[in-house]
C-alpha cells in the first residue's frame, strides 16, 4: 500500500504549530541567561580574586621560581615541599616559634577573657561603659598596636622597659636590659601585645555565650545548695562549651598566621627568637626572592591549619555527642 507524501497544506500546518514551541524554548533560554547574568559579575570577581590566585600559587609551589638566577621557571614537582619538610631546619624553628606564641597568647587571652566576662555577667555598675571600653583594642590596627608597644618597650624612654630599668638603677638590682633585644623576653613582648589586642574579642564571645544561657539551670543549682565554684564548673562551663570552642578556634587559626606584630616589634629578632612562619615565608619570597619555595611553605601552613582545626572540631563534636 503506497502512502501519499504529505500535502503542502499539512506541511504548513506543522510549521505553524512548531512556532509556539520554538518561541517558548527561546523565552526559556533568555530567562535563564537573565538569571545567570545577575550572578555572573560576582562569579567572575570570585574567580579572579580567590580561585585563580589559588590555582596559580599552587602551580608556583610546584616550580623553582627563583628571581635571583637566570632560570626563572622550572618544574620541580614536590621538591620545594621536600626541602621544607626534611632539609630546612629554619622552617621547623619558625613553626615552633609560631606555636609557642600561639599557645601562650591564646591561653592567657582565654583565662583573662573568661574571668572578665564572668565579672561583666554579674551585677556591675556601668557594664555598657566597661564593655565598650574593653572593646577598643580590637578596633586598633595590629600595626598601630605593635608601634605603641614598641615605644612602650623602649629600653630608655618606654613606659614599661624604661621604668623597669630606672628601678633597677635606683635600687642597684642589676644591669639594665632591653626587652626587645633580649632573646628570653622578646617573645613575651609579642605575646603581651597580642594579649592586649585580642583579649577583648575573647571577652565579647564568652560574654555573649553567658548572656544566651538559660537561667533555669542556674536557679536549680542555687536551690540545690551548689556553691559558686560548683555552679561554675558543673553548670556554667558545660553550657558555655560552644562559645569557648568558637573563641579558641578563631584565635588559634588567626595566631598561626601572625605576622605584623612580631615583624614590627622585633623584625623576627633578636636573632630568630621571634621569627614566625609567616615572617620566614615573607623573607623567603620578597627578600631572598625564592617565590616557589615561599609559596610551598604557605601551602604547608594552610594544610597544618586545616588539619589542626579539623582535629579540634572533631574532638569537640565527639565530646558533645558523648
Amino acid at each position: 500500500m503506497n502512502v501519499d507524501p504529505p500535502s503542502e497544506e499539512l506541511t504548513v500546518r506543522r510549521s505553524v504549530l512548531s512556532v509556539p514551541s520554538a518561541l517558548q524554548q527561546t523565552g526559556a533560554l533568555w530567562r535563564w541567561l537573565e538569571q545567570k547574568s545577575l550572578v555572573m559579575p560576582v562569579t567572575v570577581l570570585l574567580f579572579g580574586v580567590t580561585i585563580f590566585p589559588l590555582i596559580y600559587s599552587l602551580a608556583v609551589s610546584l616550580h623553582i621560581y627563583d628571581l635571583r638566577h637566570e632560570i626563572l621557571w622550572k618544574f620541580a614537582g614536590l621538591e620545594n615541599y621536600r626541602i621544607a619538610l626534611f632539609e630546612d631546619a629554619r622552617f621547623w624553628g619558625s613553626l615552633l616559634t609560631t606555636l609557642r606564641i600561639g599557645v601562650a597568647a591564646v591561653t592567657i587571652e582565654f583565662l583573662l577573657g573568661l574571668g572578665i566576662a564572668l565579672l561583666l555577667y554579674g551585677p556591675i555598675i556601668g557594664r555598657r561603659f566597661f564593655t565598650t571600653l574593653l572593646a577598643l583594642p580590637v578596633m586598633v590596627s595590629p600595626v598601630v598596636s605593635a608601634l605603641i608597644f614598641r615605644m612602650m618597650l623602649h629600653e630608655k624612654y618606654g613606659v614599661i622597659n624604661g621604668t623597669i630599668n630606672m628601678i633597677i638603677t635606683q635600687f642597684g638590682l642589676g644591669k639594665e636590659f632591653a626587652i626587645l633585644a633580649d632573646q628570653r623576653w622578646a617573645i613575651w613582648a609579642v605575646v603581651l601585645t597580642d594579649v592586649w589586642q585580642w583579649t577583648p574579642l575573647m571577652i565579647m564571645i564568652l560574654l555573649a555565650g553567658l548572656q544566651s544561657m538559660p537561667l533555669e539551670p542556674l536557679e536549680a543549682a542555687r536551690v540545690d545548695g551548689a556553691g559558686r565554684w560548683q555552679t561554675f564548673w558543673y553548670v556554667i562551663l558545660p553550657m558555655l562549651r560552644l562559645a569557648i570552642f568558637a573563641a579558641l578556634l578563631l584565635r588559634f587559626i588567626d595566631v598561626l598566621k601572625i605576622f605584623d606584630l612580631p615583624f614590627i616589634l622585633t623584625g623576627g629578632g633578636p636573632g630568630r627568637a621571634t621569627e614566625t612562619i609567616s615572617i620566614y615565608i615573607y623573607l623567603s619570597g620578597f627578600r631572598y626572592l625564592r617565590m616557589g619555595y615561599a609559596t610551598a611553605m604557605s601551602y604547608l601552613l594552610l594544610v597544618l591549619t586545616v588539619v589542626l582545626s579539623t582535629i579540634f572540631i572533631r574532638n569537640v563534636v565527639q565530646r558533645r555527642s558523648a
